[in-house]
């Protein structure tokens, strides 16, 4: 039987809290990694300064009632390439009077009734004043993808008069429309700008820790590190101490 005097009893104590330390990090640093939030995606740049009427795709699909809206343009967006969802978007929008409004998709909280829906791929739509020009926008989404932009696939002008206070029922319980089929990756380049509140102006950045409004995830692998190689360390710091000292017997039992 090996038998170990005190020093190397502590020795090996503190050599098999190291490893064990260094090894339960080793299985942290790749989930840390994947946790990593996706960075938004923007709205195309063909589709900036657009407005529900000048927009040359029009359609009242995805839009709840399939019809138009007294009082208010509806606009319906599409992220290309069914390999995630639409989790919120950001939107500015410049008003009749020129000031310049955001408006994110989902908010139960204002008055301009939106969505997100699947039809085939992930859409969100959002119903606002008439005449609102669509600035700029950009989306979180659920997942990696392969998605440069996301587009505005069409809009749905809506008819004058007051908008009603009550929003439309949701898109949900109407059939889904076989009338639009508005391209989904149109030709052109994406802004790297990001996406400005006001023409010719870049939106504050996002604050530190965070990307599109989402939390950095992970593990502070460097602390666990270093303690894992302190208690190695400081045993053999130990071991050298009291190395006169130490013996190894052996018994026979």
């Amino acid at each position: 039987m090996l038998r170990l005097s005190w020093p190397g009893r502590v020795l090996a104590l503190f050599g098999a809290a190291g490893a064990a330390t260094l090894a339960g990090l080793a299985g942290t640093i790749a989930p840390a990694a994947s946790a990593l939030p996706v960075p938004p995606v923007p709205l195309h740049e063909s589709h900036q300064n657009s407005t529900a009427s000048g927009f040359s795709t029009k359609s009242c699909a995805q839009i709840p009632g399939e019809a138009p809206v007294t009082g208010r343009d509806g606009f319906v967006f599409v992220l290309p390439g069914n390999d995630a969802d639409f989790v919120e978007l950001t939107l500015q929008f410049k008003t009749t009077t020129g000031a310049t409004v955001t408006v994110k998709i989902p908010d139960p909280n204002d008055s301009n009734p939106d969505g997100i829906t699947t039809n085939g791929t992930s859409k969100a739509w959002v119903l606002v004043p008439i005449g609102w020009t669509l600035l700029n926008g950009s989306a979180v989404v659920s997942g990696e993808t392969d998605a440069d932009f996301f587009n505005l696939t069409h809009t749905c002008p809506g008819t004058p008069g007051t908008p009603s206070s009550s929003p439309p029922a949701s898109p949900s319980s109407a059939p889904p429309s076989q009338s639009a089929s508005p391209s989904e990756s149109p030709s052109g380049s994406v802004s790297p700008e990001g996406t400005p509140t006001t023409p010719g102006t870049t939106p504050p950045p996002s604050q530190p820790g965070s990307v599109g409004g989402l939390p950095l995830t992970g593990v502070a692998v460097q602390g666990i590190a270093l303690g894992g190689a302190a208690l190695i360390v400081a045993g053999a710091l130990l071991l050298l101490l009291r190395r006169g000292r130490s013996r190894v017997e052996f018994t026979s039992e």
